[in-house]
This record gives C-alpha cells, sequence and structure tokens, in this order.
C-alpha cells in the first residue's frame, strides 16, 4: 500500500527558501559573468586601440581605421552589455525586497525566466516588451528603454554614449601626434646634450 508523503507547512518554508537562495545565487552569477565578459571585451578593445595607434605612426591608415572599427564596434558591444545588467541588477534589487508570498513568488518566477535569453520569455517577465521584440534589434532597443527609465528621466541614447568614427580618429590622431612630438623633442634634448658636452670638452682642452 502506497503512503502519500504530504509536506508539513515548515518543510515547504524551508524549501521555499531554499529555491529563493539557489534562484538569486544563479541571477548573482549571471550578473559577475557579464561583468568578467566586459571586462574580457574591454581589455581587446585596448589591443585594437594600441594597434590603431601603431598602424597611424606607421602611415597605415587603412589599417588603423580597421582596428578602429573595431574598437569602436566592441565599445557599442560592452554599452549594451553594461546597460542589460544594469537593468537586471535593479529588478533583481526590487526582487529581493518583495516581502510578501505573492511578491516572492512572482520574483521567483522572474529570475527564473529573465536569464534566458529567448526574447520571447523577456517579454513575458517585463510585461511590455510586446511590440518591441521579435528581433535583437527590438530586444536591444528594449533594454535601452528600461534602462532610461531606471535612469529616471536621463537623456541620451547609445549614439550619445559612444564616440563616433570621426570623433575616435580625430582623438587618436592627437594621440599619436603627441606621441610624435615628444620624441622629437626628446630626440632634439638628447642631441642638444651631446652638443653642449662636446663644447665644454673642446673649451677644456683650449685651457
Amino acid at each position: 500500500m502506497a503512503f502519500l508523503f504530504i509536506k508539513t507547512k515548515k518543510e515547504k518554508a524551508r524549501e521555499a527558501r531554499k529555491d529563493r537562495r539557489r534562484a538569486f545565487r544563479q541571477a548573482e552569477n549571471a550578473v559577475q559573468d557579464v561583468r568578467d565578459r566586459a571586462k574580457r571585451m574591454e581589455k581587446e578593445a585596448e589591443a585594437d586601440w594600441q594597434k590603431a595607434r601603431d598602424a597611424l605612426k606607421e602611415g597605415k591608415r587603412a589599417a588603423a581605421q580597421r582596428a578602429l572599427t573595431s574598437y569602436r564596434a566592441a565599445q557599442v558591444l560592452i554599452t549594451k552589455l553594461e546597460q542589460k545588467r544594469w537593468v537586471f541588477e535593479q529588478y533583481l534589487m526590487k526582487m529581493e525586497t518583495a516581502g510578501t508570498d505573492a511578491e516572492f513568488a512572482n520574483a521567483l518566477a522572474a529570475v527564473n525566466r529573465v536569464t534566458e535569453i529567448n526574447p520571447e520569455l523577456v517579454e513575458d517577465v517585463f510585461d511590455t516588451a510586446g511590440e518591441l521584440l521579435g528581433e535583437q534589434q527590438d530586444a536591444d532597443r528594449f533594454w535601452a528603454t528600461l534602462y532610461d527609465k531606471e535612469m529616471e528621466g536621463a537623456t541620451g541614447n547609445l549614439q550619445d554614449r559612444i564616440p563616433s568614427m570621426e570623433e575616435l580618429t580625430q582623438s587618436l590622431e592627437q594621440e599619436v601626434s603627441a606621441d610624435i612630438a615628444g620624441t622629437s623633442a626628446k630626440t632634439a634634448s638628447d642631441m642638444e646634450r651631446r652638443i653642449g658636452g662636446g663644447q665644454d670638452k673642446v673649451r677644456e682642452l683650449l685651457k
């Protein structure tokens, strides 16, 4: 004869707390993974910037532009990633402060769903993205909208936060010019010191 195991209220509460800890731990791990990924991308972007500088110093403008394009593309992706992470953290913080059983149940379901990549699941969580989702560009636009909302009316779109190729090119050329000017000044200074030293030796010999 089979016996039905009925969980007590205390056991159910213990399991709920365990599920809550696991869900938020997974969410926090996902946030950390995004932070680590952004750091790796930033490091690679810095390497692209250095490649652009080196190429421009050698007069290879086409190569410099290619490296600069890679740098800017990485900055755009990093910014989008950071926006999504920041919005997710705001929602996670609100979920952690949920007090009632109903709020907790909704928050736990949201944490589980929001970590999925499928845009349709993101739509279910936020309940406001019906007309924005469907393609990746729509999903990115939705995240940017949530970012502006959480910033309480902060203005400026992604293009405002990422310099244009013209601005990046100008900045790169200024850096390279400063490097070249610094090298030239150092060379001239060294030459002056050598000439001055030689003149001093001549004076000593003539005494």
